[in-house]
């Protein structure tokens, strides 16, 4: 079960206060003190209920309230506190005689949240935020080297070798067969044509071409 309404709310006003709502209230407070928000309303003859009261008398008729914008030593010690209570807000305005915890949560979000992040910090862990876009830099170039180690590997290793050794035996094999003689003669030159292509195809199975680039300084291309 949740917690019992204030009142029944049938009828009531709301929205701002007026001056006159202002004066009844004060007025009734001053003469009579408080209570029980509950009652008051009635009492008061206002036609609010009694959290609306309760509110409206802390948080701007009570006489001990602190007006005017919030000094620079008020700030550092807001920041100080939240850096220890996080959203606490009832915590921390009970440290400032005269300031209300809605005050200073209005406050922190509309003025200290952007100051801490024009000096780089977090507003809500209080640490530099260039750390942590440090750490993603450092991150993504370990694994941009980890991606050139693997292929190089790749490049480096047996079943490249063979596919090497077998493209130039293929070259040497068309460099001493293929000569001016038999270039004449199409059947010939489409025969060792089509045994080229399919190296080539199989190469290109094996390979991605964004890799095939480092193979040209180990290539001995016999027409260059």
């Amino acid at each position: 079960m949740g917690r019992k309404p204030c009142c029944d709310k049938v009828g009531l006003k709301r929205g701002p206060w007026t001056i006159e709502e202002d004066h009844k209230l004060m007025n009734f407070i001053f003469n009579n003190g408080i209570p029980c928000w509950r009652h008051v309303p009635k009492l008061a003859g206002l036609l609010r209920c009694g959290k609306s009261c309760r509110l409206r008398w802390i948080n701007y008729l009570r006489p001990d309230l602190k007006r005017g914008c919030f000094t620079e030593s008020e700030e550092d010690e807001i920041i100080r506190l939240h850096s220890q209570l996080g959203n606490r807000w009832s915590k921390i305005a009970s440290h400032f005689p005269g300031r209300t915890d809605n005050e200073i949560k209005n406050h922190w979000n509309t003025r200290i949240r952007k100051k801490l992040k024009l000096l780089g910090l977090d507003p809500v862990t209080h640490k530099p935020v260039e750390n942590g876009e440090k750490n993603k830099q450092e991150e993504t170039k370990s694994e941009d080297v980890r991606k050139d180690d693997e292929i190089q590997t790749t490049l480096d290793g047996t079943e490249t070798d063979d596919l090497l050794n077998n493209y130039e035996i293929l070259c040497g094999s068309l460099d001493s067969s293929f000569s001016k003689e038999e270039s004449n003669n199409p059947s010939m030159a489409t025969q060792e044509e089509d045994c080229l292509k399919q190296w080539v195809d199989c190469v290109d199975s094996f390979f991605s071409w964004d890799n095939f680039i480092h193979l040209e300084e180990q290539i001995p291309f016999p027409w260059l």
